[in-house]
């Protein structure tokens, strides 16, 4: 006989039952009982006599017990039991003694036994993936809940997701055995059967637990019919037409829950020493209860295994679910029971699946893999979201965990045919091109690739839908180009995929994101070499010497633009060989301004280097090449104190610049021009052009290019003898710098900023404040390596 039957379980074993189904603490139910803990761990210990009726009464309250369950309660409390309570069979599988977490979901789940009126039998469906610790959750709320049923527990493997699954025929024999019928003749039909079973069960509360069932149609026949019976039914599908059913989906487990289930398998003060490689274990292991058990019991059976080598294990394994096996349980097997009994079309579409890199995708993404229509990709996405092996977080966008997407991968290699592999692979490359060609027009309409526009893409209304785009699916982008470039045997075409590369690095260019673009560059490189084509090569060669500029490394940056010129004059390529000049042009000014000893003659290889750029864009007819070496001889010529000079290239700039559509170009040049008016003495005007200059890039939503454009602003008014204004600009390009992402910091623009402030302040007599402010400036420069720089800002302080 089970412990917990009214026959022979004791108040304190029925008191701590209910109160874990309530999903409540000792303090807790304290609380609301009005008692103090140590009076309740006392009586669920034991340790208590007998509890007055008083106290029964609100521990039963507490507890939200009505009914027959508050009877119940009291009676065991007395030490008796009801009339008319019997016992039934006790059929349950022993609970999990490490069970853990799942807080939420026993709540919802004593909540939905609980909903309704006694008349009605409450059925609750568990309904997740393989692996997600279905029959766990639910053995262990039938453990805590089986004081409620006292006339039996039934438990059956349906074995739905296995070879058919059970007959009801057969199920319903073997419960009548259970309650001491006679089981039914071989030519019973299943109505008399179900009849006789529900007849056996009238006026009896029993709880049904059954597991893994295939659809609504295995299930129906099995429900009882006592008033305040209980089904628990466990499935990999969603049983939508189980009428009157609660539904309660089981997920991952929380990272807090997969810690202390890791450490309660394989050793809690073993998990504890290494929190970092448990929660690197964790995450390989998806959160998923299955895996997190498999590797649990690989460490407990090691001793000489670490938490950390584990997770190394984990990491470098190409096919990680070789890794989240022990014994008789795996992960991979899990998977496949769900994925044999999908129908083929859906079974193909989930193996395609392994080619998109991200967590989740659109439909239209998913309908390229397929090359089926978005309507009936839609439809076979939906049978993956029944069968649990997709989620739909949202609206016409679909997410896979990275486990199953690991089974995905591993479907793709072994079991799809490869020309299907290869033309699923190479449409998605050619849509996301298509896309990211249409989006790199969006936000910067003067951008022209070395190449022709792949096939017609959708466009894009505005810049911020663009952006949108790129931020929704970036890491899928960079996940499958990194993927392509560096994983033998992904069977991708060169050619689109080097291109695709080179399309989606304008967006880590335009977000100021270096790190991600020198990335980007470099594997773009790799896959342009591999495609044979020597322009696109030098296109990201010269883009991989930007991002090394900026990161101050003007050696390795001067390499690749050698290669990229290089290039460009080996194909005969006009346009882009001015582009690359006026590249060139500005590492060698920012090594002039670096080294006072070599500044004049960098200053005019500088200059030589521009004119050579400007010569070649006017040749080849380039105009945003035109615009960048204008506006950088503008630059260099106002440095220079060549005013006159620079007003005529930047105006030309700014001309050109409005002509292709404006942007990020026109604010640089505005804010440039605005600089040298002040030097000519025109400040309406300088005052003018920078107002331009901040308003497109607030328009542009460019924060690190309105931080840049108030710093000049502030220069400006310094020019201008305007020195709390200056302050005021500094100030607030100060404060949007310290709101940027770290990627998106230029140093040089604190920097800037930072010392217009202190002459600012020096300028209105705070001399004290502004000293504080320049050594900050000095002490940037200083961890930048710029002694020049830095030797200039401490002039200023005296």
């Amino acid at each position: 006989m089970e412990p917990d039957s009214p026959a022979e379980a004791s108040f304190a074993e029925v008191l701590a039952s209910a109160r874990n189904a309530a999903g409540l603490t000792q303090e807790e139910l304290a609380e609301r009982a009005q008692l103090s803990v140590r009076a309740l761990s006392n009586l669920e210990r034991g340790e208590a006599s007998r509890p007055r009726r008083g106290t029964v009464d609100r521990l039963a309250a507490a507890l939200g017990l009505t009914g027959l369950d508050a009877e119940r309660f009291g009676a065991v409390a007395r030490g008796r039991r009801l009339a008319g309570d019997t016992t039934g069979p006790a059929q349950l599988p022993t609970d999990l003694p490490d069970f853990t977490g799942r807080i939420t979901e026993l709540s919802r789940l004593t909540e939905a036994l609980a909903a309704g009126d006694e008349a009605g039998v409450h059925i609750v469906v568990l309904g997740g993936g393989g692996g997600a610790g279905k029959t766990a959750l639910a053995v262990h709320a039938a453990h805590l809940l089986r004081h409620r049923y006292p006339d039996g527990q039934f438990y059956l493997d349906l074995a739905g997701s296995r070879s058919g699954g059970v007959d009801p025929a057969s199920a319903l024999s073997g419960f009548l055995t259970a309650l001491g019928a006679e089981p039914g003749e071989r030519g019973e039909n299943l109505s008399a059967r179900i009849g006789r079973y529900r007849t056996a069960l009238a006026g009896r509360r029993v709880l049904v637990l059954l597991d893994d069932a295939r659809d609504a149609a295995q299930v129906r026949p099995l429900l009882p019919s006592g008033a305040g019976s209980a089904v628990l039914v466990t499935s990999r599908y969603r049983l939508p037409d189980l009428v009157g059913a609660r539904h309660v989906p089981i997920g991952r487990l929380g990272d807090e829950e997969a810690t202390v289930l890791l450490g309660r398998i394989a050793g809690a003060e073993r998990v504890a020493y290494e929190p970092d490689a448990a929660a690197r274990v964790v995450a390989a292991c998806d959160r998923l209860p299955l895996a997190v058990r498999i590797v649990g019991a690989r460490l407990a059976v090691r001793p000489a295994w670490t938490v950390s080598s584990l997770a190394d294990r984990l990491a470098a394994s190409r096919r990680k679910l070789d890794e989240l096996r022990v014994g008789d349980l795996a992960v991979r097997a899990s998977f496949r029971v769900s994925y044999d009994r999908l129908p083929a079309p859906a079974a193909r579409l989930f193996a395609l699946l392994g080619h998109w890199p991200g967590h989740d995708l659109a439909t239209g993404a998913a309908a390229v893999l397929a090359g089926a229509s978005e309507a009936d990709t839609e439809a076979l996405l939906e049978q993956l979201v029944d069968a649990h092996l997709l989620e739909s977080p949202e609206l016409g966008r679909y997410r896979q965990h990275d486990l199953l997407h690991a089974f995905a991968r591993e479907l793709l290699v072994d079991e799809l045919d490869p020309a299907q592999s290869r033309a699923a692979l190479g449409r998605l490359i050619d849509h996301l091109a298509a896309t990211a060609y249409q989006a790199d027009l969006a936000l910067w309409p003067a951008s022209r690739p070395p190449f022709p526009p792949p096939a017609p893409g959708p466009a894009f209304d505005s810049r911020e839908r663009a952006a949108t785009w790129y931020r929704v699916e970036w890491a899928a982008l960079d996940v499958l180009l990194r993927r392509i470039a560096t994983e033998p045997g992904v069977p991708a075409p060169a050619l689109p995929a080097a291109r695709l590369a080179s399309l989606v690095n304008l967006y880590p260019f335009l977000r100021g994101d270096l790190v991600a673009l020198e990335r980007g560059a470099r594997r773009a490189v790799t896959l342009a070499e591999r495609a044979g084509d020597p322009l696109l090569v030098g296109t990201e060669q010269k883009r991989l010497g930007f991002a090394l500029l900026e990161q101050r490394r003007p050696d390795e940056a001067a390499r690749h633009q050698e290669l990229a010129l290089a290039a460009f004059r080996a194909a005969g390529a006009r346009d882009a060989e001015a582009g690359i000049l006026n590249s060139i042009g500005r590492r060698l000014m920012y090594e002039a301004g670096r080294s006072p000893a070599a500044r004049s003659d960098r200053t005019e290889a500088a200059r030589g280097a521009l004119l050579d750029s400007l010569a070649a864009a006017r040749a080849a007819d380039a105009r945003s090449a035109q615009v960048t070496a204008l506006g950088n001889l503008g630059q260099l010529e106002h440095e220079a104190g060549e005013d006159e000079a620079a007003y005529g290239h930047l105006t030309e700039a700014l001309r050109i610049a409005r002509e292709l559509g404006g942007g990020q170009y026109e604010a640089a040049v505005a804010s440039r021009l605005g600089m040298v008016l002040a030097g000519l003495g025109r400040p309406d005007a300088a005052l003018a052009e920078h107002d331009r200059a901040v308003r497109i890039t607030r328009e542009l939503a460019d924060r690190r290019g309105e931080v840049s454009v108030l710093g000049e602003l502030a220069d400006t008014c310094l020019v201008l003898g305007r020195p709390r204004a200056a302050a005021e600009h500094a100030r607030r390009a100060l404060a949007l710098y310290e709101e940027l992402p770290a990627r998106a910091r230029r140093a040089e623009d604190e920097v800037a900023a930072l010392t217009a402030l202190g002459r600012a302040l020096i300028a209105t007599g705070s001399v004290a404040t502004a000293r504080d402010v320049l050594r900050r400036a000095v002490a940037r420069l200083d961890e930048l390596a710029e002694p020049a720089a830095a030797a200039r800002v401490r002039a200023l302080i005296r």
